[in-house]
């Protein structure tokens, strides 16, 4: 089952496969480890809740517990998303591993082979840089326990959390537990994104895979045509049933190529429609976040350790925004390739029912084929650039809440 995916994204399936979002899982890990990691993270909210409560006039904190809260609503927004659309994901793979049997001349083949290439490279990097910045976000609070390994004091220094976390308890003496709970949270995050996200690239990179087929078989074909009149035109002795006959084989394959444009349109109608809620939902969890961590980055100026570690957050925060909106973007860019290869050939010249053919080409290549946000804000990095400058405007509204 699914042969082409798992032999071309085989790191995406143990991605996958560690949330229980492959669907073909058996039914006991797709039902039970999505419900595990939800029940983890839902189980953060209340203690969040909790430390406002105590802490209501501590902006300090205030600012801390609401970053925290959005990144958590993050973490759980993008595995509900994945849950609510479990049919439309296995469809979406199913349609995938398909379109390798469809498209299976050798240029075609090679094209898809491309940009899978650059799917799964991206998946390795986006893994490695994530996990690594976590690490060393984990990492940073463990210091004072090794410096009292390595270097101890009289008396033992203050132990630090990755997070802030309350929950009325002597957590001096319930260190480890705690410290474990509050790194389980972040890491399962971390895997959830990782997962999540990198999955969505692949699926984009096929879409634009199809569409770079597409518009190097339009030109193929156009150019084929054109050719063919200019033959035609400077061989006056040429059979008039060889010209019919060339035609019609040219038509043929215009055909065919619509048919082919058709699928990916169907392609990417089913993607937009799995992640256009939770895209818009990002965005603004995105740009609030990127505000709030930014808030929590100047009361700590002075201590490099942490200002690292807050930082991490901010860049992971900007590489997925990036995710979003330039996935976006390159399909948006693909799919004008078409219309800019129908539009570039000497369409007089063609016969009345080929003209026909290039104007539904046109009509419909016209208008970019791409993934939106809420079906209302076109995902491009005119919109990344935008939510940057949103989240600045927040960022210098918050700081006067600070002074």
């Amino acid at each position: 089952m699914l042969a082409h995916i798992q032999r071309e994204h085989s790191i995406n399936k143990i991605f996958l496969s560690c949330l229980g979002l492959w669907p073909f899982q058996s039914k006991l890990a797709r039902s039970l480890i999505p419900i595990c990691y939800l029940a983890i993270e839902i189980s953060y909210y209340p203690l969040e809740v909790l430390m406002i409560y105590d802490h209501w006039k501590d902006t300090r904190l205030l600012f801390d517990c609401g970053s925290q809260l959005v990144l958590l609503t993050t973490f759980v927004a993008k595995l509900l998303n994945e849950l609510l659309n479990h049919d439309k994901i296995q469809s979406l793979y199913e349609t995938m591993d398909n379109h390798w049997n469809i498209f299976k001349s050798e240029s075609e083949l090679q094209i898809l082979k491309n940009y899978s290439t650059i799917s799964r490279k991206f998946t390795i990097f986006y893994a490695l840089m994530m996990y690594s910045m976590v690490t060393i976000f984990i990492l940073i609070p463990l210091t004072p326990v090794f410096l009292d390994i390595i270097w101890p004091l009289n008396e033992s220094r203050p132990r630090l959390f990755a997070v802030a976390v309350e929950l009325r308890i002597d957590q001096e003496k319930y260190y480890t537990p705690v410290f474990c709970y509050n790194i389980s949270i972040i890491v399962l995050g971390v895997i959830i994104m990782v997962g999540v996200d990198s999955i969505y690239v692949v699926c984009t990179a096929h879409a634009c895979g199809l569409f770079s087929i597409i518009s190097q078989q339009f030109e193929e074909v156009l150019s084929k045509l054109d050719i063919a009149k200019q033959v035609s035109k400077y061989e006056r002795c040429l059979n008039e049933k060889f010209k019919l006959s060339s035609e019609k084989e040219m038509y043929q394959q215009y055909i065919i190529c619509l048919k082919k444009y058709q699928l990916a349109l169907e392609f990417v109608n089913i993607l937009n429609s799995i992640y256009q809620v939770i895209a818009l939902f990002l965005l603004l969890l995105n740009g609030i976040t990127i505000s709030l961590v930014g808030i929590r980055v100047v009361y700590i100026l002075g201590q490099l350790k942490e200002v690292a570690r807050f930082g991490f957050i901010i860049i992971g925060m900007l590489v997925q925004l990036m995710i979003i909106c330039y996935s976006g973007q390159k399909l948006m860019d693909e799919s004008q390739n078409v219309f800019y290869q129908a539009y570039a050939v000497k369409w007089y010249k063609f016969s009345p029912r080929l003209k026909s053919l290039l104007i539904i080409t046109l009509y419909r290549s016209i208008v970019p084929s791409g993934l939106t946000a809420g079906n209302m804000v076109p995902l491009s990095m005119a919109t990344y650039a935008t939510v940057v400058r949103a989240a600045l405007s927040y960022f210098t509204t918050f700081l006067s809440f600070k002074e």
